[in-house]
């Protein structure tokens, strides 16, 4: 179907009857075309059908399959916009709750709620126990490490009886760590001891939040300037709607999902990849394989998804729920 992932199934199967048909009557009842139908209607509010005639004489017919893709496609990027305009928002009020240099902005806090931690070692250490602590939900964020070497053994993974016990850990990896080799290697660990790593192509700050109870939180970008140990309902709550809106933004990109039928999940996990804007080098480097190897399931993707670029993979994969 032509709006397949753009609009409702019941939605799309409408406009593909309209389509085929040329023009329905209007109204209730066998042979007509219902407006005030819940499928009828979100082609109306979405600008995909227009009316002819007047009285009892009025007909249903779509606009153009190209016309109805570019509406639906500059709504999703509204959609976005404003997405995006709520993060920046959400961020904002956080910063103006948070002072950088004191860690506190006094007329809002009392200083039980909110702790500055200065020293590596321990902000090491608390991010380490809070990541392997939690009894429902980790909501966390990570970007590209900043001058020190990992090991295998620092490693974080998610304790096995807690996945098995259903608790949920979510992690938000920015582009640079996720094509970074050892960032591509610990996020592959991670995802299969059980781990939810989505992928975005930045990430501000790294975040431990723990079930809605406690959170650590870089000052800055990469944590050079301390950390804020938080306990303050407020500014857990932004934290936490700040996390969930990237979480579910549309250019925050899932790994390690179940491939659909039409690929391979080696070319999935490309596609995946790809969407969150990695290189070809940074994809081989995640994968395992070598950038030739990249670069022929590129072309397979394209060539299933029959689109003939990158852009268009991207939002034909969408379109088909693939992303």
């Amino acid at each position: 179907m032509v709006l397949a992932g753009l609009v409702s199934e019941a939605a799309a199967e409408a406009y593909e009857r309209l389509h085929a048909a040329g023009e329905i009557p209007a109204g209730a009842g066998a042979g007509r075309f219902d407006l005030d139908d819940p499928a009828g209607r979100e082609l109306l509010d979405a600008g995909l059908v227009t009316m002819a005639g007047t009285g009892d004489h009025r007909y249903v017919r779509v606009v153009h399959p190209v016309i109805a893709l570019r509406r639906l496609i500059d709504r999703q990027h509204r959609h976005l916009a404003a997405l995006q305009a709520g993060l920046a928002e959400s961020w904002e009020r956080f910063a103006d709750l948070v002072a950088p240099t004191t860690g506190l902005s006094q007329d809002a806090l009392d200083g039980e709620d909110v702790q500055a931690v200065r020293d590596p070692a321990e902000m090491a250490r608390l991010a380490a126990g809070l990541y392997r602590s939690p009894r429902r939900l980790l909501r966390a964020t990570f970007n590209a490490r900043s001058g020190h070497n990992p090991t295998t053994e620092g490693l974080l993974l998610p304790p096995p009886d807690a996945v098995a016990a259903g608790v949920e850990f979510r992690m938000l990896y920015d582009t640079e760590h996720a094509s970074d080799e050892w960032g591509s290697h610990s996020i592959e660990q991670s995802v299969r001891a059980g781990e939810q790593a989505r992928i975005r192509r930045s990430v501000p700050v790294k975040m431990m939040h723990v079930d809605d109870h406690v959170a650590l939180v870089t000052i800055d970008r990469t944590g050079a300037d301390g950390a804020l140990l938080i306990r303050s309902p407020a500014l857990l709550g932004l934290l936490a709607e700040w996390f969930d809106a990237l979480w579910h933004a549309p250019d925050t990109t899932a790994i390690g999902e179940a491939a659909p039928v039409e690929l391979t999940p080696a070319r999935h996990k490309v596609l995946h990849l790809l969407a969150a804007g990695l290189t070809d080098e940074a994809i081989a480097r995640q994968t395992g394989t070598a950038v030739r190897t990249v670069r022929r399931h590129v072309g397979a993707i394209l060539e299933v998804l029959q689109v003939d670029s990158r852009f268009a993979a991207g939002v034909a994969a969408v379109r088909r729920g693939w992303l």
